[in-house]
């Protein structure tokens, strides 16, 4: 079995909040979202045996308890995440996916087989807005992505209501970048749009620091980051509609905000 891979970082405690986990970041995507860090993952391909991710899961098993498959967009290779999350399993470690909900009929397969215990969501813009989301998928700025932004809204509303409803364990974040995606109106309706969908408000919702110096658009590299203070700041106005929202910064790592105390 061969995975398009990109790398790895054999012990992270910010890619699951309350985990050490090893993670390894997947080749592919099919968007071409413009503050994308990781864009060098979307245009090349490096195709490794399984069996050397595998033995990095081996030897970092005693330090880890758990394994995130990032990317790029790791449901692209169905295959490889699930002989990935097999082996895993077998060797007692979690298993947590970063994904941006383009691919629920793959992610139905891993929950019925029983292979993820953590889905971790992108929701890049409302929920119920195809023009926004097709910002900040990149269709407005590449010629090469080919997918409608209304399909692409359909499929992360599916993913969501898919891990909601088999009760597996589920973070919705949005990375904000400063002028781009992310201002209170923005929020607003992000949050409005998940509540709207899911009826509920106890959704774990993450405000993600956004850094934008390496870009894949070249526009935005000079844009400053919103600081902790600002994301704070937006805290409240997604609390019009979800309670558990995070902050997730460089400067305090992941923070559950106490409303009680804002």
């Amino acid at each position: 079995m061969k995975v398009n891979y990109g790398s790895t970082v054999p012990i992270s405690t910010v890619d699951w909040h309350g985990k050490v986990s090893i993670v390894f970041f997947l080749r592919g995507c099919p968007y071409r979202c413009p503050y994308c860090q990781n864009h060098a993952l979307l245009f090349e391909s490096n195709l490794v045996d399984a069996s050397v991710l595998e033995a990095e899961i081996k030897k970092s098993r005693p330090f880890v308890s758990s394994v995130v498959l990032s990317g790029g967009e790791p449901l692209m290779q169905k295959e490889a995440v699930i002989q990935l999350a097999k082996f895993a399993k077998k060797n007692g470690l979690l298993i947590g996916i970063h994904t941006n909900g383009y691919y629920p009929h793959v992610m139905a397969e891993l929950i019925k087989e029983g292979l993820v215990d953590k889905f971790f969501i992108d929701v890049k813009a409302p929920l119920d807005d195809a023009e926004s989301y097709a910002k900040a998928i990149g269709c407005n700025d590449y010629t090469d992505i080919h997918i409608n932004p209304q399909v692409v809204i359909e499929k992360v509303a599916e993913s969501i209501y898919l891990v909601l409803d088999n009760n597996v364990n589920l973070e919705l974040r949005t990375t904000i970048i400063r002028d781009f995606m992310g201002s209170s109106d923005e929020v607003y309706n992000i949050a409005r749009s998940i509540n709207e969908l899911t009826g509920r408000r106890d959704v774990t919702y993450v405000l993600q620091q956004g850094f934008a110096e390496n870009a894949m658009l070249e526009s935005l590299r000079d844009i400053k980051p919103l600081s902790r203070d600002e994301l704070l700041e937006l805290a409240p106005v997604a609390h019009e509609f979800l309670d558990n929202i995070y902050v997730r910064s460089k400067e305090k790592g992941n923070e559950k905000i106490n409303f009680n105390s804002v």
